[in-house]
Parts: C-alpha cells; structure tokens; sequence
C-alpha cells in the first residue's frame, strides 16, 4: 500500500501513476533511489501536464528544470506547487550523484511533496478527486540499509529505462486534450486545508485588523467594513465587500477579502474581482484588490498583473501612486537614455532589456556585467529612464558593506543631482523620507521595524519603495536577508559581476531565471576586447615555507639555527609546522621580505618609473597584514611609515586611509587588506594585486581580481593610459581554479541559535515512539517542548520578519502543538522559525557546547554510533583540558562531573536526560577554555619551489550564448508578424526588415555579438534573414506547395521524386538551400543531383528557381 495507488483509478495518469507508487516503495531500498524516483516522477506528470494543457508552451530546452521554470508553466501553478518541486529538483540531482548521503528524512519531504504535485494534477484532471493527506506511517521504515555504487547504478539505469518508456505515453496522451481540458474545468472546486481554524470574523480581529491599522488605516473614515454593492453575479446582484479602502477624494484604492486562517487564501480571489469590478460601475475607478486568510495575502493589480503574494495591505500614499501610475506611465516604445551617465552601448542594452522585461509583466532582473564596466552607472541611468517613463517614485539600494553604499550614493549625487538621497548609515541632513534610499540589509531590516513619520505612522510600508536594486546580489541576499524582499513589493535589479548556482544561494532561481540565464551580461573578456576593461600580466611564486610549512628535519644546518633562534631557552620547539599556521600562528620574515621586495622591482610603476603604482596586498588575516606593514617599513625606512598601509575593519581611521587611497596624489601606495578591499571598491590607478593568502571562492577571486581590470586616463602620463595591471600569485590561486573551475563555495549552516533549534525539533521528533514512552524521556520531552514553545511565543511578532512567519509562530507558540511531528512538518516549523529564534544566554563557547550536547542527543537517538563516539570524544577532551584548571573555583564546584564523564563507562550508558544535565551545568564553563594564541615571528631562509609568468586565466562562462538567445527568443515568438512571414515565405517589407535588426540586434543582442558569433565555416557573414529562417525553418506545408509541380508522377522519375522531396525536407528544417549543399555526400542519400536530372536540365533548372525564390526571401534585397 502506497500513497499513490488510488492513481491507478485514473487511467489518463498512467504515464506517471505506477513511477510514483515504485518511488514510494524505493524508500525501502535506499533515500537516494527514492529521491531520485519522486525528481522522475515529478518530471513525467510535467511533461504530462504539457501535453494535455494548450497554453502550456514547450521552452527551447526541455530539461526538468527548463520545463518548471518556462513562464507558461509558472503561470499555471501557485508558489505552494512551485516550492515543492524546487525541493523534488534540487533533491533528485543531489541523488543521482551520491547513493550514500540522502537521507530517509530528506526522501520522505520528497514523497510529501511529490504528492502535494499529484494531488494538484489529480485536483484538475482527476475524474474521482477527493481531499487526501500524505500518510506517513504507511511508509516502510528507515532500516539503514546500504547500497553500493554498482548496485545504485544499476538500479537508476533501470530507473532511466522505466522514464523514458513512461515518456512517450505522455505524448500519446495528448490525443486526449480537448477531454481533459473540459474535465478540469469542470474539476475546478476549491481545495481545503485543516490549520488551527478560525472564523471570519476572528480572523479579522486578530490579524487582518492589525495589518490594515499598521499601514495607516482608520476604520469608519478611509477603511469602511462590510461595503455594499452592486452588480453581483448572484441572483439578488447584491454583497458586501469585507473591507473597502478609500482615497482622499473618496474614490475607491483597493478592496480586501477576507476568508478563514483555515482556508486556502485562493478561495477569495475570484470573489474580490467581483467586488472591485462592481466598485468600477459604482465610482469610475477599478480599485486594487487584496485578499487574505490573515496568514497569506495576495496582491492583485488587475489588467496589469497577475496576482502576487504580498506581505499585507499597502497604505493610502503607495495604493494612491499605484492607482496614479495608470494613467501616467509611458511605455517604453523610445528610451532617452542620458548619455552623460552611460554612454557605452552595452550599458545601454542592458537598459534596454530590462525595460523590455519589465514591459513583459516581468518584476525581477539580474545583470552580470564584469567589475569595471559601470554597473552603478547603469544603475543610474536605468533609475533616470524609469523615473523619466514615471514608473519609479521610491528606490532602493542595497549593498553589504558601509563603504559600498557610501560610493553608490556620491555616484547617485554626482549623475542625478535633482534626487533627493538619504544614507541610512550616515544622516547628516538626509532624511529617510528622501526619494532613494541608501542601506545596507541589517540598518533597512532594523528601519522597517522602526522608522515611522512624523505622525507615528510606519514609514517603510510593503509598497514604499518602487525599485529595489541590489549591488552584488550574490552575496547577502539569501537566507536571513531575504525577509526584506519578502516584505517589500517592488520592481528588483540584481547588480553582481560573479553569480553562482549553488544550492541553497542560487542567485538566478531568487530572480526567478533559469540557470545561466541573466536578463544581460556583459563578461571580463568581451569588455577586455572592447577595450573597456585592461588586460593583466600574471606572475606565480610559491615559496616552500607559506605552501609546505616547515620540518625541522628537512631544514639545513643553517636554516635550523635560523629556526631555533626564534624560540627562547624555555620555549618548545615545534618539530613541525603546517602551512595553515604560517602566516597566523608563525610569521617568517624572509619570506614577506622576499616577496616585497619583488613586488617593489618588478611591480608596475607610476611617475616615470619613480614610484611603486597603486597596489592592495590581500593578507590572511589582520596580524598578518600588520607584519607585511612592519616589514615593508623596516625593509624601506625613507618612506616614513606612508607608503604602506593596513586598511580594513580593524584599523582606526579606516575610511579616511581609504580616501587617501583612492586620490592618486596622496599616500598610501600600498593598501594592505583583510577583506575590506576584496570587492566594491573602485580604485582606477591599481596597478598591481598581490595575493598573499589563498582564495578558494570562485566569486571571491573574481571580485578581487576585478580590482585591478578599470581604465585609467594618462596614468603614466599626458596620453599614457593604463592598459594592463600585474597580478603576483604567491599563493597557488591560479593552478588551484585550473584544477577546480568551480572553486569551493563556503556553506551557510546558519547560526548557532539555528542549530540548536533545529537539533531540538529533531529530538523532540525523535523521541515519539512507543519505546520512548518512559517518565523520564516523556518529561525530557515536554520539558524541550516547553522550552520552545516559550521561545517562539517571546517573538515579537510586531517586528516584520516575525510577521511573515505567523502562521507557524501562532501555532508553535502552544506546547501541545508539539504532541506529534511528523518529518514534514518538523521541516517546515524549522525554514519558518528557526531563523528568528534569538541566541541564548551565555558567550559563544556556551552557545557551541549546547550544540555539541544536542548532536551528541540526535545521534544517540538515532542509532548514529560513529557521530556519538566522535562527539563524545571531544567533550572528554574538554573536560580533562578543564580538570587542569582546578583551581577555578567554578571548576572546582564541577570536579565530579568532570570526572564522570572523563571515564568511557559513561557515556556506554548515558540516558538523554543525563546528557541535558551535563548541558545545563557545563555549558558555563566553557569560556575557560579559551586560550590565547601566541604568535612567533621567525626568520628562516626560504626559497622558491615553483615560478610561472604570463599565464592567461580565463574566467568559464556558463551564459547564454548569442544563438542560444535567438533560438529562444524564435520559440517564444515565433508568432510575431516579421517571423510569420519568413518562415511562410512571404516577401519582408523594408519595415519589416527594420524589425527584424530591431529584435536581433537590439533586443537579442547586439550587432556586433551577432558578427563574432554568427558566421559560417569558412568564416564568411551570415546575412541576417538567412539566419534567422535557419532558425524559423520553412512552413512544411509552405514548401510542399511551392514544389508541388515537381511531385508528379506522370512527369519525373521516382528518383527525381525523392531528390525533390529531400530539397523539401532540408528546405522545411534549415529555411534555406544553397546549390553546394546538394552535392554533400549526406544530402538524398548521395545521389547526384546531376544524374539525377540529366535526362531532365530544364526541369531542374526551374527547381532551383523555386529554391532560389525562397532563399531570396530571407534576404534584404527582395525587400
């Protein structure tokens, strides 16, 4: 028994039904298999879903996520159905690499939420639908089993056989369209859902009520309840709206509808339509339409729009600018873009294509253009054009540093001076009512809670801001600071130079584009080219001491002096030391010595070759980089401390060195950085990088390198512009992205407070069975249940982010709202909750060890003997290390717990319970433990194990290629009027061509992309119609008919009949036909045209006319 066998009832979902109930029972076998049969699954019931359903239209590539994330599809589906199969997809590609590290928990989320899907599909098609929940306990238990590679290959390659076969049912299901097109309208009733139930009315009271008022509201003057009206579709034409928010000049802004916390907030959909419809008979004016259940609310500007989900109602002044921008906004039919801001083509196009998506209904886009090809600037120019159309009032921007916002708002002053600007930062006299905002996430998410106007009403409400833009989107966005873009409902533009696809902070899936598929992009390499951009010169070095560390006995008689003169009399000498203390523990002076003192010969140099060019040394760590500032002032006294400096977060008067930094005329020349320096920061005159610390992020390394790659006007003197700049790898970066083009993304575990929460619902979830059901275990239990609910219920739930999250903080703010968790819903309670819960008592090294007790409780729990032990372990060794500081008497107070649990017999035994008391009573010890690192500097002779020069490192673009644009954009549209002529053979007007330049050398791409990539094999142009009929094809049925004369029987030969049908097919496939091709050996299986037709020259001879008409027809001369 399964929870998918009442498919087999539905015939039409043969083509997905056994797959499902096979990945149901697969669990028994291995997780990994089973995630890999529910990502299957999912797959075929989509593929079905697009071979029942007309309006959904195939995208140019056909793999699973290409198909979930193809708009048609996305516009058929709720966000619920869309969150599941993220999950399935993300799951499934895991699995199919790794047979070991799925696990049952993570495959069971995977049925739960294939099942979701089914009973969606079932919800439209099924002939029998009836509500049903995903059960659980039917599902065989987790016994742990392992599979081998070989066998889980097998088994999978069994699995793609099964797929492919299930496949082609779908597609001869569609025979089956018009049916079940009329089915699912017929099956259309809404689903419901069992969540702590309230009535209508309560719901308003204790939600809906609240979020109205915080936005400004005043019940029975701008906010009337229970509104009637007229013109209802129902046999009285009468109702009442449940609330009615009204204008200054008593026009109708928007109406809400509200329905239980139970229901589905989809059911108040249609029924709000209604209303505002009925208000535009009534006043003149559509209003805006919300409606809600009190946890979800959804947003609807009807005839502009689909629906969205919103934090809450908007107020008076946002639903006003809404309702005003009806009638003032301009289409962007012509763009006036200043070029005093941006003058450069490809800023221009990247203008240009989001304009164009925003036109598309489109709310979210993401521009990768490489560091110092003007992304702020575009930025700006993007903000003049869209304020200039009136389709922005409020902005905006997000960076993650205080320096980077501090330069995006100078640039913002210097290009748009009439834009009153505020730094959220850094007041002054700037006011956070000012029209673009300047922040970083931490002070808006602090300012939305906080910031209210001069009547105490809140200031940064859901709809404030018009357009958000997020510099370097690809890295703060994700996890805690996503809230914010949950919160406010704008227009967004990503910002990055380096996006990753990384589970978990994929930067396309957040701007809602599939992978590798920006809005635009302008790369390193192409704006080198362009000679927007400089070239570089690499220079490797690895020295063996910061690559290999030191052993003392592979050191030389005088090298080991050298070492041992480092130590006092009393001191222990290390035999050993590894490279990863090199530069934090241990700091050789030969080494750094060595390396500035080349950098000083060889580094490009400014002033006629007099002065050392701007350059950032990037150190390990701030002791690190201190000790490169010591020895450079000690190596070079006559500079007198100036000429190198240390400028990051730890230095006094950081940003008054960065100033001094950035003017080409002031000291330092040397900026020795800790990250501060790594990204952002725009410093035309560097001339030389130095890295001197390892980078193992592929976004990290191209961030700093971008560093470097600015234009520089007269640098070297009247004329002399920078064309190039100097990298010196002392640390093996580039052969490490040679052997890992990917680099190694740092993972985001979440923080403590995370941790432990989530560890805590585990071992509540853990402890449910019956063999659990002893006093002490139950009382442990509830006393953890109560921990957490007592935790949940001090939220603060005025604050935005608990807000958005209400639902589950309402319902887990109960103690008995813990009595039983089944896997799925002990997930959700952790990705909505977990995240808000503040840090516990007590200093970081207390907060740690609670974790350490909590893996220690889930791995006891769950059989885990390996995770126990090593756990276990460590907490031994903390122990004795704290035995040896007896004389403290807190320590001392601890003596015979200490000691207990030193001892193996112990932990054989220890009971949960046992465990939290040692938790309880330890956790305050923990900060005796901190010890002080001592760092010794040294002074060894190294010497050079590797040297290479001017090697080229390119970055690998995983981007959409130019012809992968057009052929999409083809797919998408092949509908349009230029393109239906083409590949119908019919003639193009001298409009139409203008058209045709317009759409592949405008919104495409550029001309100039199109020349470099778009040409034939022997390196020759294309013309332009030519290939886009490559592209478009020739209509079958077109080309039939033009050759149909040539198909009789009664006048040529079968052989000629089948030439002429080969010129056809080629014809239909490639749009056009040159007579070369038809002496291919490949082309009509190669017979020769000219034997072919020998008896025939004249009849052939008029064939090649038709060809010659048709290609004629995708030149520009036949127009």
């Amino acid at each position: 028994m399964t929870n998918f066998d009442y498919l087999k009832n539905e015939e039409q979902f043969g083509a997905f039904s056994d797959s499902c109930i096979e990945a149901e029972r697969s669990i028994s076998v291995s997780p990994a298999l089973c995630a890999l049969g529910a990502r299957k699954s999912a797959e075929l019931a989509v593929k079905w879903l697009y071979s029942v359903d007309r309006s959904l239209s195939l995208p140019y590539k056909d793999n699973f996520s290409a198909l979930v994330y193809n708009q048609s599809f996305l516009d058929s589906i709720d966000e619920h159905i869309l969150d599941r199969l993220k999950y399935i997809i993300k799951l499934g590609n895991f699995s199919a690499h790794t047979s070991t590290q799925v696990t049952y928990k993570e495959a069971v989320l995977a049925l739960a939420n294939l099942f979701d899907f089914i009973q969606f599909i079932d919800y439209c098609y099924g002939s029998d639908y009836e509500e049903r929940t995903f059960d659980e306990s039917i599902l065989a238990a987790d016994n742990k089993q392992k599979v081998s590679q070989a066998e889980f290959e097998q088994l999978q390659a069994r699995l793609d056989a099964q797929t492919a076969e299930r496949a082609k049912m779908a597609e001869e299901i569609k025979q089956l369209r018009d049916s079940l097109e009329a089915q699912r309208k017929q099956n259309q009733e809404q689903r419901h859902y069992s969540t702590n139930d309230r009535t209508e009315a309560e719901t308003r009271k204790s939600i809906i009520d609240i979020d109205i008022k915080t936005m400004g509201w005043t019940f029975d003057k701008d906010c009337l309840t229970e509104y009637p009206v007229v013109g209802m579709p129902n046999p009285s034409g009468n109702g009442r709206a449940d609330y009615v928010l009204f204008a200054d000049n008593n026009k109708p802004l928007a109406v809400v509808e509200a329905k239980r916390t139970s229901v589905d907030v989809e059911e108040g959909k249609q029924q709000a339509l209604e209303y505002a419809l009925c208000l535009e008979k009534m006043t003149g004016q559509k209003p805006l339409i919300f409606y809600t259940n009190g946890y979800n609310t959804w947003f609807w500007d009807h005839g502009n729009y689909s629906a969205r989900r919103v934090y809450s109602v908007f107020s008076k002044q946002d639903l006003q600018r809404i309702i005003d921008r009806r009638t003032l906004l301009k289409p962007f039919h012509q763009l006036n873009i200043n070029p005093a801001i941006t003058n450069r083509y490809y800023q221009k196009m990247a203008i240009q294509r989001i304009t164009e998506d925003y036109s598309n209904k489109k709310r979210k886009a993401l521009l990768v253009m490489a560091t110092g090809t003007g992304k702020t600037r575009t930025a700006i120019s993007l903000v003049d054009v869209l304020q200039d159309h009136r389709w922005i009032t409020n902005i905006l921007f997000l960076a993650d540093r205080v320096e980077l916002v501090r330069q995006a708002k100078k640039e913002f002053v210097k290009h748009m001076p009439n834009l009153s600007t505020c730094n959220l930062l850094e007041r002054g006299e700037d006011k956070p009512t000012d029209r673009a905002i300047f922040s970083t996430y931490p002070t808006i998410m602090n300012a939305i809670n906080d910031e209210t106007t001069e009547d105490g009403q809140k200031l940064f409400t859901p709809g404030h801001f018009d357009l958000i833009i997020v510099d370097e989107a690809h890295r703060s966005i994700f996890k805690k600071y996503r809230a914010i873009f949950d919160y406010f409902d704008a227009l967004l533009v990503g910002l990055t130079a380096t996006p990753k696809d990384e589970v978990g902070h994929n930067t396309y899936e957040f701007f809602d584009l599939q992978d590798n598929m920006p809005t635009y992009a302008y790369e390193y390499t192409t704006a080198r080219d362009e000679k927007y951009l400089v070239d570089y010169h690499s220079i490797e070095k690895l020295y063996q001491i910061p690559t290999n560390g030191i052993k003392y006995d592979d050191l030389t008689e005088e090298q080991r002096a050298e070492y041992e003169d480092a130590f006092e009399e009393d001191d222990h000498v290390p035999d050993f030391i590894s490279d990863s203390e090199i530069d934090t523990v241990y700091f050789n002076k030969d080494t750094t010595r060595r390396i500035l003192s080349e950098l000083m010969e060889k580094g490009l140099k400014v002033e006629g070759g007099d002065k050392l060019g701007k350059t950032i040394i990037f150190a390990r760590r701030h002791n690190h980089a201190k000790f490169i500032e010591e020895q450079f002032n000690l190596l070079y006294p006559q500079y007198g401390g100036e000429f190198a400096r240390v400028i990051d977060n730890k230095v006094k008067y950081n940003e008054k060195l960065l100033e001094d930094f950035k003017d080409p005329n002031k000291m330092p020349q040397i900026a020795i950085s800790v990250d501060m320096l790594d990204t952002g920061i725009d410093v035309p005159e560097v001339v030389n990088l130095v890295f001197y610390k390892r980078v193992f992020s592929k976004t990290k390394f191209w961030q700093m390198f971008g560093r470097g790659t600015r234009l520089c006007e007269d640098l070297f003197g009247p004329g002399q512009d920078k064309t190039e700049f100097y990298i010196f790898d002392y640390m093996g970066n580039f052969e490490f992205f040679n052997q890992n083009p990917q680099g190694k993304e740092a993972s985001d575990a979440g923080s403590l407070s995370e941790k432990a929460f989530t560890l805590e619902v585990e071992i509540i979830r853990g402890l449910q069975g019956m063999q659990y059901q002893t006093e002490d275990l139950r009382f442990f239990r509830r006393m953890l249940a109560y921990k957490l609910a007592m935790e949940i219920a001090a939220l603060n739930r005025e604050e935005f982010q608990v807000r958005q999250h209400l639902e589950y903080v309402e319902k887990y703010s109960k103690e008995e709202a813990f009595d039983y968790l089944e896997i799925t819903e002990s997930e959700r309670l952790v990705s909505q909750v977990a995240n808000l819960i503040p840090q516990s008592e007590g200093d970081e090294y207390a907060r740690r060890f609670d974790v350490l007790m909590l893996q220690i409780m889930v791995a006891k729990l769950t059989g885990e003997n390996a995770k126990y032990d090593k756990f276990a372990k460590t907490v031994k060794r903390s122990a004795s290390i704290l035995q040896q500081k007896a004389s403290i008497p807190e320590v001392y107070a601890a003596r015979e717990t200490l000691q207990k649990i030193s001892e193996d017999s112990f932990w054989v035994g220890a009971t949960l319970p046992e465990l939290e008391e040692i938790r309880k009573e330890l956790r305050g010890l923990m900060h005796f433990l901190r010890r002080e690192i001592k760092t010794k500097v040294i002074n060894v002779t190294d010497y050079v194990i590797f040297e290479r020069e001017g090697e080229e490192f390119t970055q690998e673009s995983n981007l959409e290629s130019y012809y992968e644009r057009a052929y999409r954009y083809v797919e998408e549209n092949i509908d349009k009027p230029v393109l239906h002529k083409l590949r119908n053979n019919i003639p193009l007007t001298q409009e139409d061509w203008k058209s045709l330049e317009q759409i592949f050398w405008g919104e495409v791409g550029t001309e100039d992309e199109y020349k470099k990539e778009i040409h034939s094999e022997s390196d020759e142009a294309i013309p332009l119609g030519k290939f886009v009929r490559s592209l478009t094809g020739l209509n079958p049925e077109t080309a039939r008919q033009a050759f149909s004369e040539f198909l009789d029987a009664g006048k040529f030969t079968e052989e000629q009949i089948y030439f002429v049908n080969c010129i056809v097919d080629y014809i239909s496939q490639y749009g056009t036909l040159d007579q070369q091709e038809m002496a291919d050996d490949e082309f009509a299986g190669g017979l020769s045209v000219v034997d072919v037709f020998s008896d025939n020259v004249l009849e052939f001879k008029k064939i090649m006319a038709v060809v010659n008409s048709i290609n004629s027809n995708a030149m520009p001369e036949a127009a």
